[in-house]
Parts: C-alpha cells; structure tokens; sequence
C-alpha cells in the first residue's frame, strides 16, 4: 500500500508509507493527486523536474506539495507518477524529483476535489520498523 486516506472533519488527510524517505514523499504526492483525479487514468507526456530547499524535514514536505499545487493551478496538469531522486540534508534539506504527468482534460479525466492548501496541522513524518510513514492534511 503506497497511501491511505485519513478522516478529517473539513479537509483530507493523506497517510503515505515507503522503504525510505523518498519513496513515502513521492507516495504523499501521489495521495495528494488521487484526491483530485483518478491517477491512473493519467498519462505520463509531459515530465516536470523540481528541486525544493527548505530548513527542516516538514517544511521541506509542505514546499514539495504547495509546488504542485502551483504546478497545477498555473499549468493546469495533473500526475501520475513522481519519482524522488534524493533528498539531502546540508544546510537545510534538498529535495530533487522528476513527475510525470499531463494536462487535465475534463472529457478524458475525473474531477474529484480541488485541494487548496497543504497544511502543517498533525503532519508527521517516522520512521518506524525500517519504513517510512507521513501524514498530511489537505485543505480542500
């Protein structure tokens, strides 16, 4: 299981797991799309590199799903697959990343909720038993 939603009285929750860190980071960013679309009926034709730096480990969690947001919002695309490359911690943490995805087609691709915001509220990110787990609220 790559992600699960978590009930929230107004907003979405999002719980991602994977081997490491990057895989459950781009596990919550897949989370974050399936609210919106049925991923998998996205193709893969357009491929977008992000690189994200922020001061600790949540920031760095918040920055990556906020850039797809705006990725969204301006460009109008949705993803169905995001690779994490590395996340890097020297002065702050790095985050570099591949995503693949398109634009949404409203004739071709399910509208679910929008997502207006990733928040800080009961987000959390373990490391428990050699696996990775996160847990994220998205306002929608």
């Amino acid at each position: 299981m790559k992600f699960k939603f978590i009930e929230h009285t107004a907003d979405v929750g999002v719980e991602a797991y994977g081997k490491n860190i990057e895989e459950t980071f781009a596990n919550v960013a897949l989370g974050l799309f399936e609210i919106m679309s049925n991923t998998k009926k996205i193709k893969d034709t357009k491929m977008y590199k992000i690189k994200i730096k922020s001061e600790n480990i949540e920031s760095l969690l918040y920055d990556f799903l906020e850039k797809f947001l705006i990725i969204h919002d301006i460009e109008n695309a949705v993803f169905t697959r995001v690779d994490v490359k590395k996340i890097t911690e020297k002065d702050g943490f790095v985050l570099e990343a591949i995503a693949f995805g398109e634009e949404f087609n409203p004739k071709k691709h399910e509208s679910r909720s929008g997502v207006k915001a990733v928040t800080y509220m009961n987000m959390s990110i373990k490391k428990e038993n050699n696996k990775y787990r996160i847990n994220v609220i998205l306002d929608i």
